[in-house]
């Protein structure tokens, strides 16, 4: 049995390659052939299979107006990627195919090489971008859903991608044209981690019938510890994850020291507090060895979080999580029983949270045990791959 495991990069960089390359250890595991596909990027893992994959070219890098109407219609659809696909499937035969992401560099325009090659595919959603143009339905400061139902114009007048009108005009017009060739677009089956995506899309208008509900495998590096008097941040530094909420989260409680992991364009606004210990960008096992013995973890998104790992790998290791009531992240975090809720950007409730859980470590330890319990329960190996198995008809075989 072959599958054909896709996602636009082959180097860790966020909660897509967090499930893909556990996917793919697992499927080894179970006798499945992986085959990978993705960007010819520097960053990559070494690949015996990169000699098959189409040269990645950053978007950003265009400068004068041709290369980045070039650059438009490749993150568009990506020719060079269906064809070096459709050379793969003829040489390796598949037997089915999942796709992680691949918008603006694989580009959609893969599953109708997929279907006309008779390979069932898959796609997991790990955000909005299916259906928004920046894909975290956040701009200016606040949740956004304008665009929903199809008006891309809106990404436009509110410059919602990178704060560039060229570069919002770009996703907005790649987002109409698969919107507008989404039956030719499609994979066999979406998938979407939480139910609020899920939710989403169905309000987008994709058939209920192709959507399913999976969510995410999880497993970490360590085993759970004892609670320490320390915060822990882990994710992106950027104004969605709320770096300038955990800033002043900071400044509310200068006793308290905050590990913060990982790196991004915010990372100034923690540059200077003397409790806050940057670490950067670190392996994953170094972060979960840090959870493991972490006082609390807090998430104080801003954006409509789908399923994010950096709280399902906290419960796992045992920890006390305070995170905002943003998108999926209610489906994780059940308020007393296995975290604790708070509202988006309220640093004074987020302090409050942070004190129960650091000066009562009975509390923190009963919400991390009954939060290891429940992502035991719900996303563990055997679970995922017997389901991802069904939806991806490779079942019987793995």
């Amino acid at each position: 049995m072959k599958l054909l495991l896709i996602n636009s990069f082959l180097h860790p960089r966020g909660g897509d390659t967090t499930l893909f390359f556990s996917e793919w250890a697992g499927w080894e595991a179970r006798g499945v052939e992986v085959i990978p596909f993705a960007m010819r990027h520097p960053d990559n893992i070494v690949s015996p299979w990169a000699e098959r994959f189409p040269v990645w070219r950053s978007p950003r890098a265009a400068a004068t107006v041709p290369e980045r109407v070039r650059a438009m219609v490749r993150a568009t659809w990506n020719v060079e990627a269906t064809g070096a696909l459709r050379r793969l499937i003829r040489d390796v035969r598949p037997d089915a195919a999942h796709a992680h992401h691949v918008h603006r560099h694989l580009t959609p325009a893969i599953f109708p090489v997929l279907r006309a090659a008779g390979v069932r595919s898959a796609w997991t959603l790990h955000d909005h971008e299916l259906v928004c143009p920046n894909g975290l339905r956040y701009t200016g400061g606040q949740p956004c859903f304008r665009c929903q139902g199809g008006h891309y114009a809106a990404a436009v007048t509110h410059r919602c991608k990178d704060d560039s009108t060229p570069a919002s005009l770009a996703v907005a017009v790649e987002k109409a044209i698969h919107r507008g060739l989404r039956r030719h677009l499609s994979p066999d089956v979406y998938i979407a981690p939480s139910a609020a995506l899920l939710d989403g899309l169905s309000v987008d208008g994709l058939p209920s019938a192709r959507c399913a509900h999976l969510p995410n495998l999880v497993e970490v590096d360590a085993a759970p510890g004892e609670h320490g008097a320390n915060v822990i941040f882990a994710g992106r530094l950027t104004a969605e994850k709320g770096i300038l909420v955990l800033a002043g989260l900071a400044r509310a409680m200068p006793l308290v020291r905050f590990d913060v992991y990982g790196d991004g364009p915010a990372k100034p606004a923690l540059l200077g507090l003397p409790n806050v210990r940057l670490w950067g960008a670190r392996p994953r096992a170094e972060v979960h060895t840090a959870l493991a013995t972490a006082g609390a973890v807090v998430l104080p998104s801003l954006w409509q979080e789908n399923q994010p790992y950096a709280v399902l790998e906290s419960q796992l290791l045992g920890r006390a999580v305070i995170a905002s009531a943003v998108g999926g992240v209610p489906e994780i975090v059940k308020p007393e029983v296995d975290g604790l809720l708070v509202v988006p950007g309220d640093v004074g409730e987020l302090a409050a949270a942070v004190a129960r859980c650091l000066g009562d470590k009975a509390l923190a330890g009963r919400l991390g045990q009954a939060g290891r319990a429940r992502v035991l329960a719900n996303h563990g190996a055997d679970r995922w791959f017997f389901r991802m198995g069904a939806l991806l008809g490779i079942g019987s075989a793995a």
